[in-house]
């Protein structure tokens, strides 16, 4: 275990924690972004920063926001009955007397969910979950034509004390719209309601009666000035490479499992890690980003596209901290980019004395630098499957996004856990000489997708050459972890290390976006867009293009679109593989 961990861990403390987290949530209840509490929050976190020896500044930026304002929600056929509602943000909002609309019972919201169904000038009536995520349930809605949609939250069936209706946005586009993706925010109206009222809904619907309902919303959309924190703590050795330790600042009222409490870890971490800043060897970024709830990762999306040079340059990668120590949770859970993977389980295995499933990292949350090939991690204590199948889907607690997220829903024994591998993994990852990217992982999940392609995909789209340069690059890979070996009882500022590690970090820029992405770098997939969930997105076109009539318009569109996909991933592969040539003859070459 690296050693400066060893020395903060003493120090790290449950208590400390929640003592930050109760002060966020007394003091500042409702931050929600351009609110006024969400501002005040960030220059408390600020001054925190400040307190502890960092380097501090607020950042002020400008998102494309929005608030909530009222709803209503009555059932008028086949019966009559009010519904207590909040409304949705980043929706169309409604005439105050509302809309008279059929509604659709769906489940997931998801596609399949839409089949033999004709929700078109209809509302239709969704589960909260993640399968779908809600701001794609938004979008897959008003793409089939429905012109309101009501959440029903999610919970444990008939259990009264656990049943209240959460917060949500709907606006789909990840980060602040362009010209392009602007008409993507999805045209719907949209309120949310408890788990007993969505019940009840969806049992009206599968009466098999007409069920009609009136829906009145009204929210606000604005482009606002929102404001975040970041602290600087600056390495000894390699001061410009830097690791991003980040969470969102915004909540809904009062916030405290989501976000108060990863606030309060960043701070407890910040603080104590600032006590051995001698003993640090990279720089550390601190940042609660803003924008999350409702701007759809507004703030770290703005973040990369304003420090693109410096990001693409020299983070070596980011940890994000959200949701720390809920109430019961029982395990702890982790997601990575493949390439840390490894590196993650052997430092929970440490810390926990757990062997634990760390899985494969998808975009979500703020992951906003997924596409640039950022290296990320994320991890807390979760729940059982026990807990989640019980409660519908709970994964984040029953009381997520409610005015019921209050400090008696967190257990301080699972904010100890979450604080001490967390601090585990950034001590590791700052201060080893050799980057812990392996990507021998990245390229096995690659093989194995690319062959299942080949055999489902319209033999017209050329990609048997991109399985056979994975395959190069695999051996590659090979020689990178021998190198590695070699280094790694070198210094960080060493010159064959800096290569080594330069390579890594290429090899991140490279491969990410082409194989795990539905776009370029430079661009954001909305939120949890389908597409990019296909296994190699970019080049998963060309099977769909085997199930079209080679003779319609829509083949010959999607043709050339599937062709142009392939040579993008071609192309990032092929990079890849000049990086490894150009990186291990330097290396190989250089004179002590």
């Amino acid at each position: 275990m690296e050693k400066l961990y060893e020395e903060i861990r003493k120090d790290l403390s449950a208590d400390k924690n929640y003592e930050y987290s109760e002060w966020l949530t007394e003091h500042y209840p409702r931050r929600i972004s351009g609110m006024g509490d969400d501002r005040k929050a960030a220059e408390w976190v600020a001054s925190k920063f400040k307190e502890f020896g960092l380097e501090s500044e607020v950042i002020n930026f400008e998102a494309y926001n929005s608030n909530p304002v009222s709803s209503s929600l009555k059932v008028i056929q086949p019966e009559l009955k009010e519904i207590d509602s909040l409304p949705c943000c980043h929706v169309e909002s409604t005439r105050k007397e509302g809309i008279n609309v059929e509604l659709v019972y769906l489940g997931a919201g998801d596609y399949d969910d839409y089949m033999e169904k004709d929700v078109k000038g209809k509302a239709v009536l969704v589960e909260v979950s993640y399968s779908p995520a809600t701001p794609e349930k938004a979008r897959i809605a008003a793409e089939k034509g429905a012109v309101a949609m009501i959440c029903a939250n999610w919970g444990e069936d008939e259990n009264e004390e656990e049943d209240y209706i959460c917060g949500r946005g709907l606006k789909s586009v990840w980060g602040n719209p362009t010209p392009e993706t602007f008409k993507d925010i999805p045209k719907i109206s949209g309120v949310s309601i408890s788990h007993s009222a969505g019940t009840y809904l969806k049992n009206l619907c599968k009466s098999e009666k007409k069920v009609l309902v009136n829906i009145s919303v009204q929210c606000t959309r604005s482009w606002d000035i929102l404001a975040m924190p970041i602290g600087y703590l600056r390495g000894n050795e390699v001061p410009e490479e830097f690791l991003l330790v980040n969470g969102h600042i915004d909540a809904w009222e009062p916030g405290v499992t989501c976000n108060a409490t990863g606030n309060g870890t960043i701070l407890t971490l910040a603080e104590q890690l600032a006590k051995h800043q001698d003993k640090i060897k990279r720089s550390i970024y601190f940042v609660c980003w803003n924008g999350h709830e409702i701007a759809e990762s507004a703030g770290s999306t703005w973040y990369v596209d304003h420090h693109w040079d410096e990001l693409d340059e020299n983070c070596i990668g980011g940890i994000n901290i959200d949701s720390t120590g809920m109430l019961h949770a029982v395990q702890y859970e982790c997601t990575a980019s493949r390439e840390v993977m490894k590196f993650v389980k052997d430092i929970i295995k440490e810390v926990v004395n757990e062997d634990i499933n760390v899985l494969p990292l998808n975009k979500f949350g703020d992951q906003s630098f997924f596409g640039i090939g950022v290296p990320s991690i994320v991890g807390r204590m979760g729940m059982s499957e026990e807990y989640i199948k019980r409660t519908n889907g709970a994964n984040l607690g029953w009381w997520n996004h409610t005015i019921k997220d209050d400090l008696n829903k967190v257990d301080k024994n699972n904010l100890q856990k979450d604080l001490e591998i967390s601090a585990a993994i950034i001590c590791s990852y700052v201060n080893a000489s050799v980057l812990p990217q392996d990507f021998l992982i990245t390229c096995e999940d690659i093989e194995t997708k690319l062959t299942e392609i080949i055999d489902k995909a319209d033999p017209k789209i050329e990609i048997k050459s991109i399985l056979y340069n994975v395959r190069k690059l695999k051996g590659y890979i090979a020689i990178i972890n021998s190198r590695k070996i070699s280094l790694n009882s070198k210094p960080p500022t060493d010159n064959k290390v800096k290569l080594i590690n330069e390579l890594l970090l290429k090899l991140s820029r490279s491969l990410t976006w082409a194989f795990y992405t539905y776009c370029d770098r430079f661009e954001q997939n909305s939120y949890a867009y389908t597409p990019a969930t296909k296994p190699i997105p970019l080049l998963y076109s060309a099977v769909e293009l085997a199930n079209m009539d080679p003779t319609s318009l829509e083949y010959k569109l999607h043709y050339t679109s599937a062709v142009r996909n392939r040579n993008r991933v071609s192309t990032a592969l092929r990079e890849a593989l000049k990086y490894c040539e150009l990186y291990l003859t330097l290396i190989d070459q250089w004179i002590d």
